[in-house]
């Protein structure tokens, strides 16, 4: 008898959901066009989730982690404002990888509000994300790299807003368009530097 990994087969569950709501939209994201797509039955997917809720959950979580390990990436071992950049470029909507994972994100920003606990998991991944995002800003200031007479708090925030709402927008042009559209952001960060 085959053994399934059956971590691995909800994961594959999450990809495959997680392209259909980047293509086609939530709406379009239902069991049996989740089977279709996976070349399974509705019954195979009912083993591995409950309902719909939890494979949008999963889908969710699958984008933020791969937008979650990009950041992660490019904040390691970051000790100055030129290091900045790369942070904000790889948390954007700029090829088609993370063109996807935005268009996950986007899609189920509206269902998060009113799914309680799909809503607390974004909540608290807000806050761990602003929490390293405050770190990094504190340390540059502390080192003299970065602008004291806005507050590290400011900085981060006003980032945040500035990387949500210019994703958004970038999804909204061609690919080939977005790094320009981008600029305006660069400057900013540039204009944070002590």
């Amino acid at each position: 008898m085959r053994k399934v990994d059956h971590d691995a087969r909800r994961q594959e569950v999450a990809i495959a959901a997680a392209h259909i709501i980047a293509e086609q939209g939530l709406e379009s994201l239902t069991t049996r066009n989740l089977a279709k797509a996976m070349s399974c039955s509705i019954g195979v997917l009912s083993h591995y989730f409950a309902n719909k809720d939890e494979i949008v959950i999963a889908a969710l979580s699958w984008a933020d982690t791969r937008i979650e390990q990009r950041f992660n990436n490019a904040i390691a071992n970051n000790t100055s404002v030129d290091g900045y950049s790369p942070i904000i470029m790889g948390a954007l909507p700029l090829d088609a990888e993370s063109d996807m994972e935005w268009r996950v994100r986007l899609n189920l920003a509206a269902y998060t509000l009113t799914h309680e606990t799909l809503r607390q998991t974004q909540t608290q991944m807000r806050k761990e994300r602003e929490e390293k995002i405050l770190n990094l800003v504190s340390s540059l200031q502390n080192a003299g790299l970065v602008r004291t007479d806005l507050t590290a708090n400011i900085i981060t925030r006003s980032v945040i807003d500035f990387i949500t709402g210019a994703a958004y927008n970038l999804l909204q042009i061609p690919m080939e368009q977005r790094e320009a559209r981008i600029s305006f952001i660069l400057d900013y960060i540039n204009a944070l530097q002590a």
